[in-house]
């Protein structure tokens, strides 16, 4: 497949026109000497996208520009579909109108997309905070499903780094027109979402990898539809009638090719960390120098999921009376880490900030307190759970995740 091979970048939309509008303008100024077309499926906008879209797009693109109007909202795998099939380019590129490119973000899936056996690629897709949105996507020892490294630093190895992926999203996805519709295209039962990961599976089972090019980058200013997320459980479990057999719990084993571990909760609240032995070092060696909030950061900005580092900004924070910039602290550190300690000081500093009824609504948020035999009965429920999923990963030959299931019934469930 040649390099400049004509690329159809096809566009989703259903009303947010000023964001459609941003999206348009971004491609325009950074695929410029590009072979594209640029195709928007305007999904029955009944905003300003209903007369703005085409004089927008031929302003910008010219005959390059492909409008494709639906007189209802058919939704993303619909859409989608339907802009595939108007489109005249050998690669199709799947974007989210709530995206924004950066300078030289198409060679570098232009070219991962030639490697051996590569059925699809995604970009680096980042928060406008520059941290990190989504760099695959990973399941759960119980089958969540969830953002590899999110809320990481931008300038983060990890992030960047080729992983062995069972899928990759939508937001932003580059693939062969011929291995598109040899896949059928997107699966239309679903409900605005989980299309990506279906059509992932189907990739996997012809024989295709899935990467993520860490020095392309885009964007994503993330989910801006309403009901984004409304028919999640549906999907959920769409998905795994029609690929669960064929998909696994993979987080730990991302995590561990990176050097990090998977840490369980009492609740099956599930996070990364350091290793207890990186984390030791770690704070012993900043313990050893003076205190100072910049080297502080600096360090974490190297290490995010250094826990000690965080409760060590917290307090220098908090120590000069800078009680906002330490909750900020707080809230990030809580992202990374479910553990007690890290909720607890997030609700001290959310009581002190802003008042003691915002950190009673944010406990319950976290997880209201139950009543002795409530605890019980949730404690014995988390238990079995853990054992049927435990039996699961001896059967799957996976010890590392059956390690991970024992140590926690040693923890808290008795056994």
């Amino acid at each position: 497949m040649s390099s400049t091979a004509r690329v159809s970048i096809i566009i989703p939309a259903w009303n947010l026109w000023q964001m459609t509008a941003a999206c348009l303008r971004s491609l325009a100024e950074h695929t410029q000497n590009e072979n594209v077309e640029v195709v928007v499926v305007d999904n029955g906008s009944t905003d300003a996208t209903a007369t703005e879209l085409e004089p927008l797009g031929n302003a910008l693109f010219g005959a390059d520009f492909c409008r494709v109007r639906l007189f209802d909202n058919l939704g993303f795998a619909k859409g989608c579909n339907a802009g595939a099939k108007a489109s005249s380019g050998d690669l199709l590129l799947f974007l989210n109108n709530d995206t924004t490119m950066t300078p030289g973000w198409l060679p570098p899936l232009r070219h991962a997309l030639e490697q051996p056996r590569v059925g699809a690629v995604g970009p680096l897709l980042l928060y406008p905070s520059g941290t990190v949105q989504h760099c695959g996507i990973y399941f759960t020892p119980f089958m969540a499903v969830g953002h590899l490294y999110e809320g990481f630093p931008a300038g983060h190895t990890a992030p960047r780094k080729k992983h062995p992926l069972q899928a990759i999203t939508g937001a932003a996805m580059l693939l062969r027109k011929s291995v598109f519709m040899d896949c059928g295209g997107f699966y239309e039962e679903y409900r605005n979402g989980f299309e990506d990961m279906d059509i992932c599976c189907e990739l996997r089972a012809r024989g295709h990898k899935l990467v993520v090019a860490g020095s392309s980058v885009v964007i994503h200013h993330t989910s801006q539809t309403p009901g984004r997320f409304d028919h999640n459980t549906f999907n959920g479990e769409l998905l795994m009638r029609r690929h669960g057999k064929n998909l696994r719990p993979d987080l730990h084993m991302l995590a561990a090719l990176d050097g990090y571990q998977l840490e369980m909760g009492p609740d099956l609240d599930l996070w990364l960390a350091l290793p207890e032995a990186r984390e030791a070092a770690r704070t012993e060696d900043f313990d050893a120098r003076p205190q100072n909030e910049e080297a502080c950061r600096n360090l974490l900005e190297q290490e995010p999921l250094w826990r000690s580092g965080w409760y060590r900004l917290m307090d220098m924070l908090e120590a000069r009376g800078d009680l906002h910039e330490a909750l900020l602290c707080a809230t990030r550190c809580a992202m990374f880490f479910g553990d007690t300690d890290s909720r607890e000081r997030l609700l001290a500093l959310t009581s002190k900030v802003e008042g003691p009824e915002s950190a009673a609504s944010l406990r319950v948020a976290l997880g209201p307190p139950a009543t002795a035999t409530g605890a019980e009965e949730k404690s014995s429920a988390s238990k079995v759970r853990v054992q049927q999923a435990r039996r699961a990963a001896y059967a799957r030959g996976d010890g590392m995740l059956a390690e991970i299931f024992n140590q926690w019934l040693l923890r808290y469930g008795g056994a």
